[in-house]
């Protein structure tokens, strides 16, 4: 379902009420980093990054506003997302009073890379926030969704969202090290990711390397709860 676009609200400060938005946290690994899909603003006087977002639109359910937020504005559909928190303070942003309900989603690269438009979006690599200006509390936003997405691959699955259908052992680890920050024994982590029975043989074999090496891929599609760490 396709939302009607909506005309700019020209007396938006006079409202009795807050103005209800909603922004999304994209959280990607690219090149072998962890990354933020961001979206570009066309005016000059306004900073170069800020989250994919919207003033919410009547009549639609957040779930068909959140999937039209993303496929609109970064060409990414059928994703997971999850709600991360309500941002509702007053300040936040100079323009008038905005409650937004924000969401964070994983996307494996590869899904969105040949259709994404680069004019619209760039990708920009978490240990680059500090270099970069953010518009309202947008890199607070992230550094929340960062904590979050952290805390949900110590006793899920989620890794599975950001990974192609196959995928190395090792390739798994490195995910982890990644969004953890931190190195992980690697007989270690293959044991226990073994014995959790998470991911499971595709007898198929990575040949990219002059080291074939298995392939495998997740038992569970949705997501599940383990103990990982």
């Amino acid at each position: 379902m396709s939302l009607i676009k909506k005309d700019k609200f020209s007396n938006i400060r006079d409202l009795s009420i807050p103005v209800l938005a909603l922004d999304v946290v994209i959280f990607t690994i690219f090149k072998w980093e962890l990354c933020i899909i961001t979206q570009k603003k066309e005016k000059e006087n306004w900073p170069k990054h800020v989250l994919p977002g919207w003033i919410m639109a009547k009549w639609f359910s957040i779930r068909e506003n959140i999937e039209n937020l993303l496929k609109r504005k970064t060409w990414i559909q059928w994703v997971f997302y999850e709600q991360l928190k309500t941002f509702w303070e007053v300040e936040r942003d100079p323009r008038w009073h905005v409650v937004s309900i924000v969401y964070y989603a994983l996307v494996w690269t590869d899904n969105f890379l040949h259709n994404v438009d680069f004019t619209q979006v760039d990708i920009i690599k978490f240990d680059d926030l500090d270099k970069l200006d953010f518009m309202y509390d947008h890199k607070k936003i992230i550094e929340y969704a960062k904590q979050r997405l952290k805390w949900k691959l110590e006793y899920t699955n989620v890794a599975k969202d950001m990974l192609g259908e196959e995928f190395r052992i090792s390739q798994l680890q490195e995910v982890y090290e990644i969004i953890l920050w931190e190195k992980i024994d690697k007989r270690n982590f293959q044991k226990k990711i073994f014995k959790l029975k998470m991911v499971k043989e595709t007898w198929n074999l990575d040949k990219s390397t002059n080291r074939p090496a298995k392939l495998y891929k997740f038992v569970d599609k949705e997501l599940k709860i383990y103990e990982v760490l």
